[in-house]
């Protein structure tokens, strides 16, 4: 008769070292994510209704810009995704029941989206060299990269809902700290605020967009450190 020893047990992944953990990559995808977003800020393109030639002449005065431009954008969204998840992550890890891990997903997800779209647009101009393309193409990649630009008011709407889902699951579960939140709650107030605009046109609606886009730019930052000074807490 022969026996059988059971193997040693391998015990869970403590909730406290998984939350560091979700911390740590947080504040490094947000770190990294902030820095790329200066290399995206792309010169003006000439107007909707500009001649084949003067779109040739701002592709060719703009080609260094325009390769940091979409080199940056690759390392923003692969920063943004990885941030998305693990601020997900978090939401889901501190309340697995909670819609606010999916709305983060969501928002997320729709701003990754965009961007995509938005680099894609910069890709046009640096890929492919621009001398053997014909000028019917270049007018509509100048038209298409136009819609790049309005795609700007949706992405002040996802990223609100990325800030917004995060922060209150975050104030609820005591993740980081209250300021933080409420900041995020606000930003995220105003920024989704701004959508009204789209449909009653107002001043104010438009400085809520400027508030909510240009917010965007120092929440990350704010969140790296944010996240950073939480996981050394959480230490031990």
């Amino acid at each position: 008769m022969s026996t059988m020893t059971a193997g040693p047990e391998v015990a869970p992944v403590a909730p406290e070292v998984s939350t560091r953990a979700g911390l740590g990559v947080a504040a490094g995808a947000a770190i990294a994510l902030f820095v790329a977003m200066f290399g995206t800020w792309a010169p003006p393109p000439p107007e909707a209704d500009a001649g084949v030639a003067g779109i040739r002449d701002w592709v060719g005065s703009s080609t260094s810009t325009l390769q940091l431009n979409a080199f940056a954008g690759v390392l923003a969204l692969v920063a943004l995704v990885v941030l998305t998840a693990a601020l997900a992550g978090l939401v889901r890890q501190a309340a697995p029941r909670s819609v606010l891990g999916g709305i983060t997903l969501l928002g997320g997800g729709l701003l990754a989206a965009i961007n995509t779209v938005v680099t894609g647009f910069t890709l046009l101009w640096v890929l492919p060299d621009l001398a053997t393309v014909d000028d019917a193409t270049v007018q509509a990649w100048h038209a298409a990269a136009h819609l790049g630009q309005m795609l700007g008011e949706l992405a002040v709407v996802a990223q609100s809902l990325l800030m917004g889902a995060f922060s209150v699951a975050a104030l609820r579960a005591r993740i980081v700290a209250r300021w933080f939140c409420w900041l995020g709650i606000v930003l995220a107030a105003v920024g989704l605020s701004s959508a009204l605009g789209l449909v009653v046109p107002s001043p104010v609606f438009d400085t809520a967009w400027l508030v909510g886009l240009y917010a965007w730019v120092l929440w990350p930052l704010l969140a790296a450190i944010t996240f950073a000074v939480a996981r050394w807490r959480r230490r031990g």
